[in-house]
């Protein structure tokens, strides 16, 4: 009786695993971005991203843009002091 349940949970397992899994399309215009599996060899891009920098009062900040989606991701970090 062990043995037909270990058959049978084992080959549930293997089904399971050979089910491909694809993402719906969406509109690009929506601002929805999803995956898709019509080239499935084809690599991700990374993001794109700079570091800007600014001197004001004092200070020398930095604070990192997304070339990619065009938003900043953090806010201005201060990196140290100069003496004008």
């Amino acid at each position: 009786m062990k043995r037909l349940i270990s058959l049978i949970i084992a080959l549930v397992l293997c089904l399971s695993l050979a089910v491909p899994a694809f993402a719906e399309k969406t509109d690009a215009a929506n601002g929805e971005y999803t995956m898709s599996a019509e080239n499935p060899g084809e690599q991700g891009r990374a993001e794109e991203t700079e570091w800007i920098i600014r001197w004001a009062d004092g200070l020398i900040q930095q604070r990192l843009w997304s070339i990619t989606y065009g938003v900043w991701l953090t806010d201005w970090i201060t990196v140290g002091y100069y003496d004008p």
